[in-house]
C-alpha cells in the first residue's frame, strides 16, 4: 500500500506559518507522563534527485524505468554514453578508492572457496614487473620504498622500481582476489578483474601534486583500478537484486550517469589530484565489487547485472550534458532541491523539490518515522553542544527548553537553512551560522547528543534526516493513554491543538470541534454551503465540516435548524457520530457489560459497534457514561482506534488516508 507522508514543518492549513512548541505556566504535563518533544519526519539521506524506495514504489505500481527517471529528473532525456566519448575518454578505465591503509594483503579466495587452476597475480612497481605469485602478497610502504612479501620472499629486491612509486597487483588467473589487512587478517573485500593499485600518500600523481586523500606518512590508497565501466556498474551495491526489474534498471541508468558525470568533472578539474576517479562509499556510490557480482549468477534470472546489461550505454542527458543524477535511499515523501540541503547548492531544473507519494511504501523502513525525546534529554543535548565555526560556542545553551519555533521552510520541508528559534529558561537562541539561519545545527545537536547517549549504553533513537517537523504538545505526556492518538492526529494534520503549545486533552470538546475532527479524518470532503443550520457561523473553521455531516446524515442537529456548535459533546453523541460516519454497520455484539446503556436508545447500536471493534473500553468495566462530556483526549483515542480497524467500516465507505492498517 502506497502511503503519502509529507513531512513539512508547517501549521496545518497555513504554509507560511511557524510550527511552535512551548511550555507556559500552569500547563499540565499530562496524566502520567513527563513533557516530551516529538519529531515526525521521513526519509534517509539528502533526498535530492531519485529516491530509491520511491523508484521501488513506482516500479511496483507498474511504472517503467524511463518514466521513473523522468519523474525524478524532469527536463532530461535518455541518451547514449558513447555519444559523449569526447567528454568521457576515461570511463573505460575506472579507478575506485576502496580504503586507506598502511598494510594490505592480496590473497587467493578464502573461507572455503577453491581458486581456479592457474590462480596467480602479477606484481609491478613503477611500471616494471617484479614477478608473479600463486600465494598471497602482503604489501607495506615505509615512506620510501615498498615491501611486497609472498611466501617469505620480498619481491622488491631492487629499490629502483619499488621506491617512490605506486605498486600494482594484477590478477592473471582465477575469478577474484581477496583483500585482507594482512595475510589471514580481517577480510576487506573481494574484487574481480582489473588490478589492485596501492598509491602512497607521499608519491605525486602522474608527476604532479601529492594526493590529499591517501592518508599521510606510510599510508596509501587501496584502489580497484583499470576497470571497464560496465564491470564497475556490476559491482555497485545500491539496491537489492530482489527489487522490481524496472527499479533496478532506473538505478542502473542513474548509477551510470552519476559515475560518468562525476568522472568527467573531476578529470577536467585542476583541483582533483587523486590517483582514483570515484569513491566506493556514499561520497559517490556504494561499490562492493565481486560480492555484488555474485547476484549475477543463477538462480537469479533477472538480477542486478541483467538490469545493467539491459540498459547498456544509457545515460540521463540534460542540455547536451550527462546529468549528475544524485539519488538517495528515501526522500520522506518530498524530494529536495540542492539549495535546500547544501551550502552554496545550485538549483537545477532537473533536480526540483517536488512531492513523491511513492516513497513511503511497505518496503521502506524510513519512509516516515516518529522520534520522541524527553525535554530533559533535549535540553541536555543542546546545552552540551558546541557551535564552533566562529559562532558563539554556547549558541544552543538555553537551559531547560520551553519552546521551539521553525519558520521559513522550503517546499521540501528540510530544516537545514530554516529559521529555528529555541526558547529556554536561560535565554532564547536563534540558530545561525555566520549570521545566517542554519537549522541543520539544531538537527545535528539532537543527533549527536542521542548518539553520545547510545555510546554511553543508553537507549536512544537518533534522527536520520532533516525532513521533519516538531509535533509536541507539552500537556501530552509519553505515559498518557492518549499520547499515541494525539501524536497520530498531529502527524496526519487532524489537529493543531488549542494553541501552539496545548492540546488540552482533559478539556470537554464542543460539537464544532468534533465535527471538524471527523471531517478532517474523512479527508475533508466537499459539501454544499450554506448548510441547514442557522446557528453555524459563515466562514467559521467548522462551517464546511458541519455542512458535510448534515449532508451525509451524520448529524441532524439538536433541534430543527439548530446545530449548537458551542455545546459540549456527550460520549453518546460522539459514539453516534462515528458509527454513522462508518456507514451505520450492524453490530454483532448484542449484550453489553455496560449497565448504563439502555436498549433502544439512539446510541445503543453505536456503542455496541464501538465495543465490537475495541474503539471504547468504557469509563469502567460496567459503565460507558453516555451522558458525560467527551474530552479531547477521549475523541483522539476513539479516532485513533477506529483508524486501526478498517474492517469496522461498511464496505461502501471510502477509507480515510490516515487509516493505520
Amino acid at each position: 500500500m502506497i502511503r503519502q507522508f509529507l513531512a513539512r514543518c508547517i501549521v496545518i492549513g497555513l504554509v507560511a506559518a511557524p510550527l511552535t512548541i512551548a511550555s507556559a505556566p500552569g500547563i499540565a504535563t499530562g496524566q502520567t507522563g513527563d513533557p516530551v518533544i516529538t519529531i515526525a519526519g521521513g526519509g534517509w539521506g539528502h533526498g535530492i534527485g531519485m529516491s530509491q524506495f520511491g523508484a521501488y514504489g513506482r516500479a511496483t505500481a507498474g511504472h517503467p524505468y524511463n518514466q521513473i527517471l523522468d519523474h525524478y529528473y524532469p527536463t532530461t532525456s535518455l541518451g547514449l554514453l558513447d555519444d559523449f566519448a569526447e567528454f568521457t575518454g576515461g570511463v573505460d578505465d575506472v579507478d575506485v578508492l576502496l580504503d586507506v591503509r598502511s598494510t594490505v594483503a592480496v590473497s587467493t579466495p578464502v573461507d572455503g572457496e577453491t581458486p581456479e587452476a592457474g590462480w596467480e597475480v602479477t606484481v609491478s612497481a613503477g611500471g616494471e614487473v617484479l614477478g608473479t605469485s600463486a600465494s598471497p602478497v602482503t604489501a607495506s610502504y615505509n615512506g620510501v620504498r615498498w615491501t611486497a612479501t609472498s611466501n617469505g620472499t620480498d619481491l622488491c629486491v631492487d629499490d629502483g622500481p619499488c621506491a617512490g612509486a605506486a605498486l600494482s597487483i594484477t590478477q592473471t588467473g582465477g575469478t577474484h582476489v581477496v583483500l585482507e589487512e594482512f595475510e589471514d587478517g580481517a577480510n576487506l573485500g573481494r574484487y574481480a578483474r582489473g588490478s589492485i593499485t596501492l598509491h602512497p600518500a607521499s608519491v605525486p600523481v602522474n608527476g604532479g601534486a601529492l594526493p590529499s586523500r591517501c592518508g599521510g606518512g606510510q599510508q596509501f590508497c587501496v584502489i580497484h583500478a583499470d576497470l571497464d565501466f560496465q564491470h564497475y556498474l556490476y559491482g555497485l551495491d545500491e539496491v537489492p537484486s530482489s527489487w522490481p526489474v524496472e527499479a533496478m534498471k532506473a538505478q542502473a541508468v542513474a548509477g551510470r550517469s552519476y559515475g560518468a558525470a562525476v568522472m568527467t568533472s573531476r578529470a577536467a578539474s585542476a583541483g582533483w589530484t587523486e590517483p582514483f576517479d570515484l569513491y566506493d562509499s556514499v561520497q559517490d556510490q556504494h561499490y562492493t565489487g565481486y560480492d555484488k557480482e555474485l547476484d549475477c549468477l543463477p538462480p537469479l534470472e533477472h538480477g542486478w547485472c541483467s538490469a545493467v546489461n539491459e540498459t547498456n550505454n544509457e545515460v540521463v542527458v540534460h542540455e547536451a550534458t550527462i546529468a549528475t543524477t544524485f539519488y538517495s535511499s528515501s526522500n520522506g515523501g518530498y524530494s529536495a532541491s540542492p539549495v535546500d540541503v547544501w551550502t552554496d547548492g545550485t538549483a537545477f531544473d532537473y533536480l526540483p523539490a517536488r512531492p513523491d507519494p511513492y516513497d513511503d511504501n511497505d518496503a521502506n523502513p524510513n519512509g516516515s518515522w516518529v522520534h520522541t525525546y524527553s525535554v530533559a534529554d533535549v535540553s541536555r543535548w543542546l546545552n552540551s553542544y558546541s557551535a564552533g565555526q566562529g559562532d558563539p560556542i554556547d549558541q544552543t545553551h538555553v537551559g531547560t527548553v520551553t519552546g521551539i519555533t521553525i519558520t521559513d521552510l522550503p517546499a521540501s520541508g528540510r530544516v537545514t537553512f530554516a529559521n529555528v528559534s529555541i526558547s529556554g529558561t536561560e535565554k532564547t537562541a536563534e540558530i545561525t551560522r555566520a549570521g545566517e539561519p542554519y537549522g541543520f545545527r539544531f538537527y545535528f545537536a539532537l543527533r549527536q547528543g542521542c548518539l553520545a547517549d547510545i555510546a554511553a549504553g543508553l537507549d536512544c533513537d537518533p534522527l536520520i534526516g532533516t525532513n521533519f517537523r516538531v509535533i509536541s504538545f507539552f500537556d501530552v505526556g509519553s505515559g498518557d493513554f492518549f499520547f499515541d492518538p494525539v501524536m497520530w492526529m498531529t502527524q496526519h494534520q487532524l489537529t493543531t491543538g488549542v494553541a501552539p503549545n496545548e492540546f488540552a486533552p482533559g478539556r470537554a470538546i464542543s460539537r464544532a470541534e468534533v465535527a471538524t475532527f471527523v471531517w478532517r479524518f474523512a479527508n475533508k470532503p466537499n459539501a454544499t454551503l450554506p448548510g441547514p443550520f442557522g446557528d453555524v457561523v459563515a466562514q467559521s473553521f467548522y462551517e464546511l465540516a458541519v455542512a458535510w455531516m448534515a449532508g451525509a446524515q451524520i448529524t441532524t442537529g439538536t433541534d430543527p435548524g439548530i446545530f449548537s456548535p458551542d455545546d459540549t459533546v456527550t460520549r453518546a453523541q460522539a459514539a453516534t457520530f462515528l458509527w454513522r460516519y462508518a456507514g451505520r454497520p450492524s453490530p454483532t455484539v448484542t449484550d453489553l457489560d455496560f449497565t448504563d446503556v439502555e436498549q433502544g436508545r439512539f446510541y445503543t447500536d453505536a456503542v455496541r459497534w464501538m465495543v465490537q471493534w475495541g474503539i471504547t473500553k468504557g469509563t469502567s468495566s460496567t459503565t460507558f457514561s453516555p451522558d458525560d462530556p467527551l474530552t479531547r483526549g477521549q475523541i483522539a483515542t476513539f479516532l485513533w482506534r477506529l483508524a486501526g480497524v478498517p474492517e469496522a467500516f461498511s464496505p461502501e465507505i471510502f477509507l480515510p488516508s490516515s487509516i493505520r492498517s
